[in-house]
């Protein structure tokens, strides 16, 4: 899981400074959700930072709840692809109330979201198809193993350096369904008036409450590539415009919503055909989509290897905004830039040591 600065907050029971299992020593919140909070912790046993998803104790209190965290833990454990956040343990810990304490042990990874990429400026149009291609690849082997995400977002990609180039993880699978004989699914099954999943993300079918199969999922990876090269959703505003807009109305061209960004024609063809609202329409599998990503980037000249991922200087853009903002004196946005740009390279650290020494005023 992503690694970031210490929160005073935490939704449900704060467990900082806890001991669990003997060995996983809770340090400091990284990431807060409505049923778990996710922890950096010390592995005392093997001297290693990692992450702990502790589940809130009000989420694991039934049989039928319980039986769905391990589940999660089952489920992620038969998953095997360097796409995919591994799980390293699970574990239950009775609590002095007699609660219980449900926890799944992963990385702990020093990256950000691709929602923070995005907000942090334009991504350039191979580097956003070199992105989609590694989750393409995480995808294809979730639905290989038997299973749907069915959360899939920017906020659910991590992206990390490995190698001086871009690293992309798919992470929480706390909605995922499974749809391979013996597996249960790990969330509620939905009823009538309730969503599954993150309203800009879901394809029609599933804003309708229908039955959902791998297509849903391509669909949302549609929108984040949607994202990633017009730097917005496809559909915005209240809940309910953008839930009747992603049911009935067309979505917006990127190459209109991003006019400096060059994308190509056939590239728009390619995010749009993503997005079609029949699931017949779209792609068939991540396979057939990675292919016609590869054509495209044929088409302009650009290869298929991992040089395509990594950007001439990781960071610099990043740099060059918080030194813009710092000449504004915009000091909140200049430090909030050097932080990400040393974040996507560590040489960028002085920087952001420096921004974070200007005063507010």
């Amino acid at each position: 899981m992503p690694s970031s600065q210490p929160r005073p907050h935490v939704a449900g029971p704060d467990h900082r400074g806890r001991l669990l299992a003997g060995r996983y020593l809770l340090e400091r919140v990284v990431g807060l959700g409505g049923t778990a909070t996710v922890y950096a912790a010390l592995d005392r046993r093997l001297r290693r930072r990692v992450a702990l998803k502790v589940i809130h104790p009000e989420h694991a209190r039934g049989d039928e709840q319980r039986r769905r965290i391990r589940q999660e833990a089952r489920m992620v454990g038969l998953l095997d692809h360097p796409h995919v956040l591994p799980l390293l343990d699970y574990g239950e810990e009775a609590l002095a109330d007699g609660e219980l304490l449900a926890f799944l042990v992963m990385p702990l990874l020093d990256g950000i979201s691709l929602r923070e990429l995005v907000l942090g400026g334009a991504v350039a149009w191979p580097r956003a198809l070199a992105l989609v291609r590694q989750l393409l690849a995480g995808v294809a082997a979730i639905h290989a193993a038997g299973a749907l995400h069915r959360d899939l977002k920017a906020g659910n990609c991590i992206l990390t350096q490995r190698s001086g180039g871009d690293h992309l993880w798919i992470v929480d699978f706390g909605l995922a369904k499974a749809r391979r004989p013996g597996l249960i699914s790990l969330a509620p099954r939905s009823s009538a008036g309730v969503l599954i999943g993150t309203l800009p993300y879901l394809a029609p079918e599933q804003a309708r409450g229908r039955a959902v199969d791998e297509r849903a999922a391509l669909y949302a990876v549609g929108v984040i590539l949607f994202e990633l090269l017009s730097r917005r959703l496809p559909f915005v505003g209240a809940e309910y415009d953008v839930l009747t807009a992603i049911v009935e109305r067309p979505p917006p061209s990127p190459r209109a919503l991003a006019p400096g960004a060059g994308i190509p024609e056939e590239l728009e063809a390619l995010v749009l055909h993503a997005l079609e609202k029949d699931p017949a329409e779209r792609f068939a599998s991540a396979a057939v989509m990675d292919a016609a990503i590869v054509e495209v980037m044929r088409g302009r000249g650009l290869g298929e290897g991992e040089a395509a991922t990594r950007p001439a200087c990781l960071g610099s853009d990043e740099a060059k905004r918080s030194l813009a903002a710092w000449t504004c004196f915009e000091y909140g946005r200049a430090r909030e830039m050097a932080r990400l740009a040393a974040r996507l390279d560590p040489a960028w650290s002085p920087l952001a040591l420096l921004m974070s020494l200007v005063p507010d005023r």
